[in-house]
């Protein structure tokens, strides 16, 4: 019965973390800037960059892109990650700027065959771990902070 109730709190304290970490938000604050500014800056930052740009609206702070993550291992590459990024530009507190970033991960995933009938597309939606947030995150801190 010992056994069974150590088992039981060990999954209840997993539950807890894997719900915490599913909960995460990803963001970059950028202090001393306006929206407008930090909107043309990550643009910008973008074009210049592996990210492409899908659309983008300075109304409403909204700027879309995607990158493809290659191995470049020509006969190992059975499966590609694409990942689209949304990022939405605010002001936060008169303390700066805000950039909330959210991402859909998309697999391409090819079978061993010749023709393109063995290439498969996974839309596997929005995505909240930290591998796909954290290579954007730096980037962006490292160019505009």
């Amino acid at each position: 019965m010992k056994a069974f109730s150590l088992l039981l709190f060990i999954f209840f304290i997993g539950l807890g973390i894997a719900n915490a970490q599913t909960n995460k938000r990803y963001f970059v604050d950028l202090p001393s800037t306006n929206q407008d500014t930090t909107f043309e800056g990550v643009l910008h930052l973008l074009f210049s960059s592996d990210y492409f740009v899908l659309s983008a609206d300075k109304g409403s702070g909204l700027i879309q892109c995607k990158i493809v993550m290659d191995d470049s291992k020509v006969f190992t590459k059975l499966e590609v990650d694409i990942l689209e990024y949304n990022l939405l530009i605010r002001s936060y507190q008169d303390k700066g700027t805000r950039i909330y970033i959210q991402a859909n991960l998309k697999q391409k995933i090819r079978n061993v065959r010749a023709d393109n009938r063995g290439v498969h597309h996974n839309d596997d939606g929005v995505t909240k771990k930290p591998k796909y947030y954290e290579p954007l995150i730096e980037f962006l801190k490292s160019h505009l902070i």
